[in-house]
Protein backbone atom coordinates (compact mmCIF):
# COMPACT_ATOMS: atom_id res chain seq x y z
CA UNK A 1 0.00 0.00 0.00
CA UNK A 2 2.86 2.36 0.70
CA UNK A 3 4.71 1.76 -2.72
CA UNK A 4 2.16 2.32 -4.31
CA UNK A 5 1.23 5.75 -2.60
CA UNK A 6 4.56 7.03 -3.35
CA UNK A 7 4.83 5.98 -6.88
CA UNK A 8 1.34 8.09 -7.22
CA UNK A 9 2.70 10.67 -5.89
CA UNK A 10 6.00 10.88 -8.11
CA UNK A 11 4.06 10.25 -10.83
CA UNK A 12 2.67 13.79 -10.31
CA UNK A 13 5.59 14.81 -11.42
CA UNK A 14 5.07 18.50 -10.30
CA UNK A 15 7.59 19.85 -7.97
CA UNK A 16 8.49 23.93 -8.50
CA UNK A 17 6.15 26.92 -9.18
CA UNK A 18 6.77 27.98 -12.29
CA UNK A 19 5.86 31.25 -14.52
CA UNK A 20 3.73 30.34 -17.69
CA UNK A 21 5.94 32.46 -20.11
CA UNK A 22 8.92 29.44 -19.59
CA UNK A 23 7.10 27.06 -20.65
CA UNK A 24 5.27 26.89 -24.97
CA UNK A 25 1.50 24.81 -24.98
CA UNK A 26 1.69 22.02 -27.40
CA UNK A 27 -0.32 23.60 -30.52
CA UNK A 28 -3.16 20.60 -30.98
CA UNK A 29 -4.11 17.47 -28.51
CA UNK A 30 -1.53 15.19 -28.56
CA UNK A 31 -1.15 12.02 -26.88
CA UNK A 32 1.98 9.32 -25.70
CA UNK A 33 2.24 6.97 -26.79
CA UNK A 34 1.60 8.34 -30.05
CA UNK A 35 -1.15 6.33 -31.53
CA UNK A 36 -3.16 6.21 -28.28
CA UNK A 37 -6.76 6.75 -29.52
CA UNK A 38 -8.25 9.27 -27.27
CA UNK A 39 -7.88 12.91 -27.22
CA UNK A 40 -8.20 15.75 -24.27
CA UNK A 41 -10.17 18.81 -25.42
CA UNK A 42 -11.58 21.67 -23.45
CA UNK A 43 -14.42 22.84 -23.67
CA UNK A 44 -16.95 25.70 -21.88
CA UNK A 45 -19.28 28.86 -22.57
CA UNK A 46 -17.70 30.77 -20.08
CA UNK A 47 -14.64 31.86 -21.69
CA UNK A 48 -14.11 35.60 -19.05
CA UNK A 49 -13.36 35.67 -15.48
CA UNK A 50 -12.94 38.25 -13.30
CA UNK A 51 -9.89 39.01 -10.88
CA UNK A 52 -9.95 40.93 -7.80
CA UNK A 53 -6.84 41.77 -7.02
CA UNK A 54 -7.71 44.14 -4.40
CA UNK A 55 -5.07 46.99 -5.79
CA UNK A 56 -2.29 44.67 -5.53
CA UNK A 57 0.20 44.69 -9.07
CA UNK A 58 0.79 41.44 -10.36
CA UNK A 59 4.17 41.52 -9.02
CA UNK A 60 2.88 42.32 -5.92
CA UNK A 61 0.42 39.22 -6.39
CA UNK A 62 2.23 36.89 -7.80
CA UNK A 63 5.01 37.13 -4.72
CA UNK A 64 2.20 36.66 -2.23
CA UNK A 65 1.54 33.34 -3.62
CA UNK A 66 4.60 32.26 -3.84
CA UNK A 67 5.54 33.29 -0.05
CA UNK A 68 2.87 31.29 0.80
CA UNK A 69 3.52 28.11 -0.70
CA UNK A 70 7.27 28.82 0.55
CA UNK A 71 6.07 29.17 4.03
CA UNK A 72 3.87 26.14 4.20
CA UNK A 73 1.05 27.96 5.44
CA UNK A 74 -2.41 28.92 3.65
CA UNK A 75 -2.29 29.80 -0.16
CA UNK A 76 -4.62 31.90 -1.98
CA UNK A 77 -7.65 29.59 -2.99
CA UNK A 78 -7.19 28.98 -6.84
CA UNK A 79 -9.60 31.04 -9.29
CA UNK A 80 -13.17 28.80 -10.22
CA UNK A 81 -13.52 28.41 -13.75
CA UNK A 82 -16.47 26.41 -15.28
CA UNK A 83 -14.92 24.48 -18.12
CA UNK A 84 -14.92 20.90 -18.88
CA UNK A 85 -12.51 17.76 -20.43
CA UNK A 86 -13.88 15.89 -22.60
CA UNK A 87 -12.24 13.03 -23.68
CA UNK A 88 -13.15 11.65 -27.36
CA UNK A 89 -12.62 8.11 -28.14
CA UNK A 90 -11.01 8.85 -32.07
CA UNK A 91 -10.33 5.19 -32.88
CA UNK A 92 -12.91 2.28 -34.63
CA UNK A 93 -13.37 0.42 -31.26
CA UNK A 94 -15.13 0.86 -27.35
CA UNK A 95 -12.63 1.60 -24.85
CA UNK A 96 -12.40 1.92 -21.19
CA UNK A 97 -10.68 5.37 -19.63
CA UNK A 98 -9.86 5.79 -16.20
CA UNK A 99 -11.31 9.49 -15.20
CA UNK A 100 -11.12 9.46 -11.48
CA UNK A 101 -8.63 8.04 -8.95
CA UNK A 102 -5.03 8.53 -7.93
CA UNK A 103 -3.63 6.92 -10.83
CA UNK A 104 -5.06 9.16 -12.53
CA UNK A 105 -3.94 13.08 -12.69
CA UNK A 106 -5.04 16.26 -14.23
CA UNK A 107 -2.11 18.85 -14.73
CA UNK A 108 -3.44 22.46 -15.62
CA UNK A 109 -1.35 25.21 -17.38
CA UNK A 110 -1.69 28.64 -18.09
CA UNK A 111 -0.33 30.75 -20.53
CA UNK A 112 -0.14 34.84 -20.16
CA UNK A 113 1.95 37.41 -19.06
CA UNK A 114 0.22 37.35 -15.43
CA UNK A 115 0.19 33.28 -15.08
CA UNK A 116 1.71 31.46 -12.37
CA UNK A 117 1.60 27.42 -12.49
CA UNK A 118 2.69 24.95 -10.38
CA UNK A 119 2.24 26.50 -7.51
CA UNK A 120 1.96 23.44 -4.24
CA UNK A 121 -1.28 24.15 -1.88
CA UNK A 122 0.56 22.88 0.97
CA UNK A 123 -1.91 20.29 1.79
CA UNK A 124 -1.86 16.98 3.86
CA UNK A 125 -3.95 14.15 1.98
CA UNK A 126 -5.23 10.80 3.16
CA UNK A 127 -3.38 7.98 3.26
CA UNK A 128 -5.94 5.58 1.66
CA UNK A 129 -5.27 4.05 -2.58
CA UNK A 130 -8.21 5.56 -4.35
CA UNK A 131 -8.86 2.80 -7.18
CA UNK A 132 -9.49 4.00 -10.72
CA UNK A 133 -12.76 4.83 -11.63
CA UNK A 134 -13.04 3.73 -15.76
CA UNK A 135 -15.78 4.68 -17.86
CA UNK A 136 -16.36 2.94 -21.24
CA UNK A 137 -16.13 4.93 -24.77
CA UNK A 138 -18.10 3.80 -28.07
CA UNK A 139 -16.35 4.98 -31.75
CA UNK A 140 -16.61 8.64 -31.82
CA UNK A 141 -18.30 9.31 -28.31
CA UNK A 142 -16.82 10.83 -25.37
CA UNK A 143 -16.92 11.25 -21.62
CA UNK A 144 -16.44 14.18 -19.84
CA UNK A 145 -14.45 16.04 -16.46
CA UNK A 146 -15.56 18.59 -15.38
CA UNK A 147 -12.96 21.50 -14.35
CA UNK A 148 -14.33 23.82 -11.51
CA UNK A 149 -11.09 25.79 -10.69
CA UNK A 150 -7.61 26.35 -11.61
CA UNK A 151 -6.49 23.87 -8.65
CA UNK A 152 -5.33 20.52 -10.08
CA UNK A 153 -2.78 17.44 -9.01
CA UNK A 154 -3.09 14.74 -6.91
CA UNK A 155 -6.78 14.77 -6.59
CA UNK A 156 -7.02 17.67 -7.96
CA UNK A 157 -5.59 19.73 -4.83
CA UNK A 158 -2.30 19.44 -4.74
CA UNK A 159 -0.80 22.14 -6.81
CA UNK A 160 -2.67 25.24 -8.98
CA UNK A 161 -2.21 27.95 -11.51
CA UNK A 162 -3.28 31.55 -11.01
CA UNK A 163 -3.42 34.63 -13.43
CA UNK A 164 -2.28 37.64 -11.30
CA UNK A 165 -3.29 40.38 -13.83
CA UNK A 166 -6.18 41.33 -16.35
CA UNK A 167 -5.26 40.48 -20.22
CA UNK A 168 -5.59 37.30 -22.86
CA UNK A 169 -4.81 33.75 -21.37
CA UNK A 170 -4.44 30.46 -22.68
CA UNK A 171 -5.56 26.96 -20.71
CA UNK A 172 -3.54 23.77 -21.50
CA UNK A 173 -4.99 20.50 -19.83
CA UNK A 174 -2.74 17.14 -19.45
CA UNK A 175 -4.17 14.10 -18.10
CA UNK A 176 -2.41 11.19 -17.02
CA UNK A 177 -4.16 8.19 -17.37
CA UNK A 178 -5.73 4.57 -17.93
CA UNK A 179 -6.81 3.01 -21.33
CA UNK A 180 -8.03 -0.22 -21.92
CA UNK A 181 -7.02 -2.15 -24.85
CA UNK A 182 -3.00 -1.06 -23.70
CA UNK A 183 -1.98 1.15 -26.33
CA UNK A 184 0.81 -0.28 -27.94
CA UNK A 185 4.01 1.16 -26.13
CA UNK A 186 1.67 2.57 -23.07
CA UNK A 187 3.17 1.20 -19.54
CA UNK A 188 0.80 -1.62 -18.34
CA UNK A 189 -0.85 -1.01 -14.86
CA UNK A 190 -3.41 -3.26 -13.40
CA UNK A 191 -5.23 -4.55 -17.43
CA UNK A 192 -4.59 -0.93 -18.83
CA UNK A 193 -1.57 0.83 -20.10
CA UNK A 194 -0.88 4.33 -18.76
CA UNK A 195 -1.10 7.29 -21.26
CA UNK A 196 -0.58 11.44 -21.36
CA UNK A 197 -3.13 12.88 -22.99
CA UNK A 198 -2.89 16.73 -23.66
CA UNK A 199 -5.25 19.02 -25.17
CA UNK A 200 -4.45 22.40 -27.35
CA UNK A 201 -4.96 25.87 -25.58
CA UNK A 202 -8.04 27.23 -24.40
CA UNK A 203 -8.38 31.24 -24.56
CA UNK A 204 -9.56 32.85 -21.69
CA UNK A 205 -9.99 36.37 -21.21
CA UNK A 206 -9.62 37.74 -17.52
CA UNK A 207 -11.09 41.17 -16.26
CA UNK A 208 -10.28 43.30 -13.58
CA UNK A 209 -13.13 43.61 -11.34
CA UNK A 210 -14.53 47.74 -11.23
Amino acid sequence: MRYRILGCLLDIGLANPAFAEDKKPPAGPTAEPKGTPVELVITGKKTTYTLDARGRSSAELKKLILDAQKAGGTVPEAAKIELTAVLKNTGDKPISVWIAGDSVVMTLELKGDGAVNNVGQNKVFTLEFRVAKPVEIAPGKSAEIPLTSLAHGHRNASHASYWTSAGEYELVAKLKTGVSPKPEGAEARDGYGMVTLTSAPFKLTVEAKE
